[in-house]
């Protein structure tokens, strides 16, 4: 045991006199760590060894003949190169570098012509070989061009002698070289002159690709001889460019041919240089003339690139007549967009309109993907670049003919009807019904007994055709749809929308409330089963209902409000003679009363304005097209929700593609510029005609609009809205012979002249509700205010104007 721990602390001593660190013995053991300090105090290199990269010590513990090497070369006499010892050891990798003679060695180390970095592969490659001093530098500089790409112990001896050759110190043959019969093509001396020459241009190439060097290969002579025709006329700023588009495109022969003829013809190099697009155009003979090729994006050079080399012909006049409207096109653009130039349009289709168009499309990754990788038409996707993802998907599946598809894409879009997305099994049966007809068709002929179906229920309908069984084709009104799609495993219990109403009478938990609240008889009910079937279709019990949990007090209203309603008699409760002249406290001729029960539609595009004073639709005001205050649901002041259903009192509603989106209610009563007090007032009569009486200290008929609530309108059809209403409220004041007064809710919307802002005394009706909300008057009107004047800013027709006009 002492023996051996004697023998441990000798040889620790021995690693620290040869400068050997201890952690050493760990990584090499203690024999090859003992072997190589006995080899570094023998050759008495311990000064030099704490200096040495660790990588390198445990190198030559590997290979201990490299100590003496190391040895040898201190003694030389000249000052020792360590890192360049050590570069020759590191360089060898898993050779051992004691295979080669300590004079081979000797040779590349004491050798100026050599690098450090070159060292190692030129001893091994060339050490031997006979090379002049010229071929000995060009070799070295070739080495550390290459080293990293060329696998030289496959290359073989004479595939590696070519390095002597300038063009292996250049980039050029970079990308080539891991495939080592490049090498031994490049044996042919005619390619070799080639690419050294290519390679000797002051210019900066980048290296050829498999297919370029292929096409040099095939015909070196012809190209070298063409190459040097052509950089005859190019002067040295501008060979970079002008060598690197040439190899680009990858026609080299034909490219130098069609060069000559343009430099021949006295075209400028440095404008044929100056781009991608403008090196094509060139070669096809300057199809685009009229706009700078120099300095486009990237997005428009590539579709210029595509239209020359696809001979766009159209496309090209139209670009050159047209320069301004491409120059503004932006990157985004749908029309820049490679796959689409390249796979869905067809370029010489497109005109003036669309090159303008294309400035504001801009198509999503996700709108593209979905579209089916056929040729469409420049309208097309125009409309699918902002359509909906459903409506892409919908749209790519009809299989009628283009124009057809396209009408049924306009429509679709137009009435806005179509989800953000469809389930399984959805879309399906819609395509299949919309690849026959339009489903503006298919209201009009499949649909034509529910007046004023929207475009939405209707696409519903189509989806669902089938579950429905045909009780589409006998419903009249669209709530009754939307119960059907609302209720399809009530329907698919049912053979017939009869048999469907009287399961609603029987199980409908809605009704039996109501029906034991307005406490109907079972006469009543067997009566009047039909309509009562008609009114749960439309969701009647469930309003009813729910406004009576809110307001339990307005039992009675109720009562006679929904059996009306049943009876088929509403217009004789809304308007029972001489009810409305009670309510306003004035005058009106049988001809204004006669106009005003009347409800007129009016048409203004897409929209569509009708007044309405139906029992469900005005319960629903405060819910359609928006919440407000009158929500029957939990409106604050749903206690003033029957008063709509007085005389005086309708709507207008504006649809949108057959939804509600605007809504305001317009009331019969009277005015004055005056209050009671002053119209009332006993004065001394003036006999000098000085005090005549005043026109406006009169009373008058008044037609009065209301605020205005809306839903899903873009500004501009907010104003079209707002427009039609002022358009029906002027027309039924006109008939009726009343004076029109606005809200100044719309003081933003009015001309200056055509309307002025004035203190104008408006009567409170009296209300068979009791209390009454009118926005104009700060809301809630009670029973005390009734029956009397409230004065406040209003818009007033100005008569001045109509008389100036």
């Amino acid at each position: 045991m002492i023996e051996v721990i004697k023998r441990h602390l000798a040889e620790r001593n021995m690693l620290k006199t040869a400068g050997l660190s201890l952690c050493y013995l760990e990584k090499k053991g203690e024999e090859k760590c003992v072997r190589a300090a006995e080899a570094i105090i023998q050759n008495e290199v311990m000064d030099v060894i704490p200096s040495l990269w660790e990588q390198v010590c445990l190198y030559m513990m590997e290979d201990p003949e490299t100590i003496t090497y190391l040895g040898n070369l201190k003694k030389e006499g000249c000052e020792l190169n360590a890192y360049r010892f050590q570069r020759i050891l590191l360089d060898a990798g898993i050779d051992k570098v004691s295979d080669f003679s300590y004079e081979q060695v000797k040779a590349v180390y004491f050798d100026p012509l050599v690098t450090d970095g070159t060292a190692y592969s030129y001893m091994k490659y060339y050490g031997e070989q006979n090379v002049s001093k010229e071929e000995k530098e060009q070799l070295v500089k070739s080495i550390a061009m290459c080293m990293d790409v060329l696998d030289f112990e496959k290359a073989g001896e004479k595939d590696r002698m070519l390095l002597v050759n300038p063009v292996f110190s250049s980039e050029l043959l970079l990308d080539l070289l891991e495939n080592v019969n490049n090498l031994k093509i490049l044996q042919d001396q005619d390619l070799m002159e080639l690419v050294n020459t290519l390679a000797g241009y002051e210019a900066e190439i980048r290296s050829l690709n498999q297919n370029q060097f292929d096409q040099m290969k095939e015909r070196p002579v012809e190209i070298l001889e063409k190459l040097r025709i052509v950089t005859r006329y190019i002067e040295k700023e501008n060979l970079t460019d002008g060598l690197n588009l040439w190899l680009w495109n990858e026609a080299l022969y034909e490219d130098l041919c069609k060069l000559e003829r343009a430099f021949t013809d006295g075209a400028d190099p440095a404008e044929v240089f100056s781009s991608k697009v403008s090196y094509v155009n060139t070669l096809y003979q300057n199809p685009v003339s009229k706009i700078s090729l120099s300095s486009l994006s990237e997005e428009k050079s590539e579709i210029l690139l595509y239209a020359i080399t696809q001979k766009k012909k159209a496309f090209l006049n139209l670009i050159n007549e047209e320069a301004e409207l491409f120059y503004d096109l932006p990157n985004a653009s749908m029309l820049l967009k490679k796959e689409v130039y390249q796979e869905y349009i067809n370029l010489n289709t497109l005109n003036r309109k669309n090159l303008k168009d294309s400035a504001d499309l801009i198509l999503s990754r996700d709108r593209f993907e979905l579209l089916a990788k056929r040729e469409h038409t420049f309208e097309e996707l125009k409309l699918l670049c902002t359509a909906k993802e459903a409506v892409i998907e919908l749209y790519e599946q009809l299989t009628c003919k283009s124009d057809e598809r396209l009408l049924v894409l306009r429509e679709l879009i137009k009435r806005e009807c179509v989800p953000h997305s469809f389930w399984e099994g959805q879309i399906e049966p819609l395509v299949a019904a919309l690849s026959k007809k339009p489903l503006s068709r298919w209201i009009r002929e499949d649909f034509r007994n529910i007046p004023d179906l929207s475009y939405g229920t209707a696409l519903w309908l189509l989806v669902y055709r089938e579950q429905l069984k045909g009780m589409e084709k006998e419903i009249t009104m669209e709530q009754q749809a939307l119960f059907l799609l609302k209720d399809l495993a009530l329907v698919k219990k049912c053979n017939s929308l009869s048999e469907l109403k009287e399961q609603l009478i029987l199980g409908d938990i809605s009704w039996r409330l109501l029906k034991e609240k307005l406490a109907f008889s079972e006469e009543f009910i067997q009566e009047n089963a039909a309509r009562i079937g008609n009114f749960l279709f439309v969701g009647g019990a469930e309003i009813m209902e729910t406004f009576l949990e809110r307001q339990p007090s307005k039992i009675e209203e109720i009562r006679r409000l929904v059996t009306a309603e049943l009876l088929g008699k509403f217009d004789e409760l809304k308007y029972p003679s001489g009810d409305l002249m009670r309510e306003i406290d004035f005058e009106v001729s049988e001809e204004a009363e006669k106009e005003w029960k009347i409800d007129r539609t009016f048409t203004s595009k897409n929209l569509v304005l009708k007044e309405e004073t139906g029992l469900l639709p005005v319960m629903q005001i405060g819910e359609i097209p928006s919440y407000s205050c009158l929500s029957y649901r939990s409106g604050l002041n749903s206690d003033c929700l029957l008063s709509c259903f007085d005389s005086n009192k309708k709507f207008l509603f504006i649809r949108k593609n057959g939804k509600v989106v605007f809504r305001a209610m317009i009331r019969l009563t009277k005015g004055s510029y005056v209050g009671d007090r002053m119209r009332k007032k006993i004065q001394f009569a003036d006999l000098s005609g000085a005090g005549k009486p005043k026109e406006e200290e009169g009373e008058e008929l008044v037609l009065f609009l209301e605020r205005y609530y809306e839903k899903n309108l873009a500004y501009e059809e907010q104003d079209q809205a707002v427009y039609l209403a002022f358009v029906a409220a002027k027309e039924k004041a006109k008939k009726l012979g009343a004076r029109l007064v606005l809200s100044c809710y719309y003081q933003d919307d009015v001309k200056t002249k055509e309307y002025i802002k004035s203190n104008y005394y408006l009567y409170i009706s009296k209300s068979k509700n009791g209390s009454q909300y009118l926005d104009s008057l700060y809301g809630e009107a009670s029973v005390s205010d009734s029956g009397d004047y409230s004065s406040n800013i209003f818009l007033l027709e100005n008569k001045d104007q109509e008389v100036a006009a």
